[in-house]
Protein backbone atom coordinates (compact mmCIF):
# COMPACT_ATOMS: atom_id res chain seq x y z
CA UNK A 1 0.00 0.00 0.00
CA UNK A 2 1.28 3.67 -0.70
CA UNK A 3 0.82 5.11 2.35
CA UNK A 4 1.07 8.53 1.38
CA UNK A 5 -1.05 8.29 -1.05
CA UNK A 6 -3.79 7.11 1.69
CA UNK A 7 -2.58 9.99 4.12
CA UNK A 8 -2.73 12.67 1.15
CA UNK A 9 -6.03 11.74 -0.16
CA UNK A 10 -7.48 11.13 3.18
CA UNK A 11 -6.41 13.82 4.44
CA UNK A 12 -7.91 15.52 1.28
CA UNK A 13 -10.83 14.06 1.95
CA UNK A 14 -11.75 14.98 5.51
CA UNK A 15 -10.64 18.77 4.43
CA UNK A 16 -13.83 18.41 2.10
CA UNK A 17 -16.27 16.61 3.95
CA UNK A 18 -15.84 18.89 6.96
CA UNK A 19 -14.96 21.69 5.35
CA UNK A 20 -12.25 22.67 7.11
CA UNK A 21 -9.90 24.02 5.44
CA UNK A 22 -8.64 25.39 8.24
CA UNK A 23 -7.32 21.36 9.76
CA UNK A 24 -3.71 21.51 8.67
CA UNK A 25 -1.90 18.00 8.38
CA UNK A 26 -0.85 17.49 11.92
CA UNK A 27 -4.60 18.23 13.05
CA UNK A 28 -5.43 15.23 10.47
CA UNK A 29 -2.92 12.83 12.32
CA UNK A 30 -3.86 14.04 15.62
CA UNK A 31 -7.74 13.25 15.20
CA UNK A 32 -7.29 10.52 12.54
CA UNK A 33 -4.55 8.48 13.24
CA UNK A 34 -3.55 9.23 17.02
CA UNK A 35 -7.16 9.74 17.82
CA UNK A 36 -6.86 12.83 20.20
CA UNK A 37 -9.89 15.00 20.65
CA UNK A 38 -8.93 18.75 21.35
CA UNK A 39 -11.41 20.86 18.93
CA UNK A 40 -8.24 23.19 19.26
CA UNK A 41 -5.93 23.15 16.22
CA UNK A 42 -3.20 24.80 17.85
CA UNK A 43 -3.42 21.62 20.76
CA UNK A 44 -3.81 19.06 18.41
CA UNK A 45 -0.66 19.99 16.58
CA UNK A 46 1.48 20.02 19.70
CA UNK A 47 0.06 16.83 20.50
CA UNK A 48 0.54 14.74 16.84
CA UNK A 49 4.09 16.73 16.12
CA UNK A 50 5.38 15.32 19.84
CA UNK A 51 3.69 12.09 19.31
CA UNK A 52 5.77 12.02 15.83
CA UNK A 53 9.00 12.90 17.55
CA UNK A 54 8.17 9.72 19.87
CA UNK A 55 6.85 7.41 17.41
CA UNK A 56 10.56 8.41 15.21
CA UNK A 57 12.56 7.98 18.68
CA UNK A 58 11.15 4.44 19.63
CA UNK A 59 10.99 3.69 15.84
CA UNK A 60 14.88 4.93 16.24
CA UNK A 61 16.04 3.14 19.29
CA UNK A 62 16.73 6.39 20.33
CA UNK A 63 14.65 7.15 23.35
CA UNK A 64 17.29 7.68 25.90
CA UNK A 65 18.50 10.52 23.36
CA UNK A 66 15.06 12.03 22.90
CA UNK A 67 14.16 12.15 26.52
CA UNK A 68 17.90 13.94 28.00
CA UNK A 69 15.43 17.81 28.00
CA UNK A 70 13.32 17.81 30.59
CA UNK A 71 10.24 19.02 28.24
CA UNK A 72 10.92 15.93 26.24
CA UNK A 73 11.23 13.50 28.90
CA UNK A 74 7.78 14.87 29.77
CA UNK A 75 5.97 14.63 26.47
CA UNK A 76 7.77 10.86 25.89
CA UNK A 77 6.23 9.83 29.40
CA UNK A 78 2.79 11.51 28.47
CA UNK A 79 2.68 9.63 24.77
CA UNK A 80 3.42 6.51 25.90
CA UNK A 81 0.61 6.06 28.05
CA UNK A 82 -1.58 7.43 25.89
CA UNK A 83 -3.93 4.26 23.94
CA UNK A 84 -2.09 4.76 20.64
CA UNK A 85 1.33 3.75 22.17
CA UNK A 86 0.10 1.60 25.12
CA UNK A 87 -1.41 -1.28 23.30
CA UNK A 88 1.76 -1.41 20.62
CA UNK A 89 5.05 -0.62 23.37
CA UNK A 90 6.90 -3.17 25.31
CA UNK A 91 9.71 -1.92 27.45
CA UNK A 92 10.95 -4.53 29.83
CA UNK A 93 12.74 -3.36 32.67
CA UNK A 94 12.34 0.33 31.43
CA UNK A 95 9.73 2.44 30.37
CA UNK A 96 12.34 4.81 28.46
CA UNK A 97 13.69 2.03 26.66
CA UNK A 98 10.26 1.25 25.13
CA UNK A 99 9.99 -0.59 22.03
CA UNK A 100 6.99 -1.41 19.16
CA UNK A 101 6.30 -5.11 20.41
CA UNK A 102 5.78 -6.54 16.73
CA UNK A 103 6.91 -9.83 17.61
CA UNK A 104 6.06 -13.23 15.70
CA UNK A 105 2.92 -12.87 13.83
CA UNK A 106 1.50 -9.98 15.64
CA UNK A 107 -0.02 -6.78 13.97
CA UNK A 108 -0.98 -3.02 15.09
CA UNK A 109 -4.28 -1.83 13.86
CA UNK A 110 -5.28 1.65 13.51
CA UNK A 111 -9.26 2.13 13.48
CA UNK A 112 -10.39 5.72 11.82
CA UNK A 113 -13.34 7.19 10.35
CA UNK A 114 -10.83 9.45 8.25
CA UNK A 115 -8.84 6.81 6.21
CA UNK A 116 -10.18 6.51 2.47
CA UNK A 117 -8.92 4.59 -0.53
CA UNK A 118 -10.21 6.64 -3.33
CA UNK A 119 -13.78 7.57 -2.03
CA UNK A 120 -14.09 4.34 -0.38
CA UNK A 121 -13.56 4.81 3.84
CA UNK A 122 -11.31 2.45 5.26
CA UNK A 123 -12.29 1.93 8.98
CA UNK A 124 -9.55 -0.41 9.66
CA UNK A 125 -6.04 -0.75 9.01
CA UNK A 126 -3.67 -3.50 9.73
CA UNK A 127 0.49 -3.86 9.95
CA UNK A 128 3.36 -6.18 10.17
CA UNK A 129 6.35 -4.76 11.59
CA UNK A 130 7.78 -3.90 7.69
CA UNK A 131 4.57 -2.32 6.97
CA UNK A 132 4.72 0.11 10.47
CA UNK A 133 8.06 1.07 9.97
CA UNK A 134 7.10 2.29 6.69
CA UNK A 135 4.06 4.26 8.28
CA UNK A 136 5.15 5.93 10.07
CA UNK A 137 8.34 7.27 8.40
CA UNK A 138 5.62 8.46 6.02
CA UNK A 139 3.64 10.13 8.70
CA UNK A 140 6.74 11.95 9.68
CA UNK A 141 6.94 13.03 5.56
CA UNK A 142 3.47 13.99 5.43
CA UNK A 143 3.77 16.09 8.39
CA UNK A 144 6.63 18.00 7.02
CA UNK A 145 4.84 18.77 3.95
CA UNK A 146 3.14 22.02 3.29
Amino acid sequence: MNYLELLENSYKQCRESQSNTKMGRLDFLAENIFNFTTYENVVSSLMAKKCLEVCKAILEKQTFEYIKSEESNIWYLIMVNMPFFAEKLEWGTSIRGAWWNLRGDRKFKIKSCGLYIGDEQLLEISFDENEWTQFINVMIQFAKIG
